[in-house]
């Protein structure tokens, strides 16, 4: 039995806020075949929180699991299935899942919500997401998604925030695309969407 091996079934019995922070990366290496084999076996029980973790030992066995898995929890507003969709995109490239990911935001526990909106800009960016991160701004009421879709809609079109200048700007933008006021929010929105305009 490897050291690594220990690392991992010490880990794997943790429960609590032990356990909410992951698996160490040493927790994978050196791993011997065998006991890659049980680990894997061992995560595809603890999905889909495990994902992240599960592609990397095998990435197509890992595929065919998550996307089986995505299937059978789309729609649970409590289950954690962006991360699925989130590692399938990543190892994949099916813009599919994405999509999914962007139609199933509305039915997740407000909880979860600000994960789901960051899960989305860990995908490749385009125009669905940063109409996503729109829509997440004018219409959601969970302040913690909208302050991340705020954030992630001015990095994900390259807004500056570098000199001085540009952090006050960056700085006002955030504060109108996170306040109550409708017409604040449209018109920062309008602003970054005529920069973006002019800068292509």
């Amino acid at each position: 039995m490897t050291l690594a091996f220990e690392k991992f079934m010490l880990e794997y019995g943790m429960t609590g806020a032990e356990k909410a922070d992951g698996y160490s990366p040493s927790a994978f290496l050196e791993l011997d075949e065998r006991e890659k084999k049980i680990v894997f076996s061992l995560l595809v029980k603890e999905l889909p929180w495990s994902a992240e973790w599960l592609f990397p030992l095998d990435p197509d066995a890992a595929l065919i699991i998550a996307k089986e898995k995505e299937k059978e929890l789309r729609g649970n507003g409590y289950a954690h299935v962006y991360k699925l969709q989130q590692f399938i995109v990543k190892y994949s490239g099916d813009l599919v899942y994405q999509a999914h990911m962007i139609e199933d935001y509305p039915n997740y526990d407000e909880d979860l919500k600000p994960r789901v909106v960051d899960a989305i800009h860990c995908t490749p960016k385009n125009s669905a997401t940063a109409e996503f991160f729109k829509r997440v701004i004018l219409t959601e009421v969970t302040t913690d998604a909208v302050a991340r879709a705020s954030r992630h809609f001015l990095d994900d079109l390259s807004f500056p925030n570098a000199t001085g200048e540009e952090k006050n700007i960056y700085r006002r933008l955030m504060n109108e695309l996170r306040s109550d006021g409708l017409k604040d929010k449209l018109g920062a929105i309008r602003y970054v969407e005529k920069w973006r305009a002019g800068n292509n």
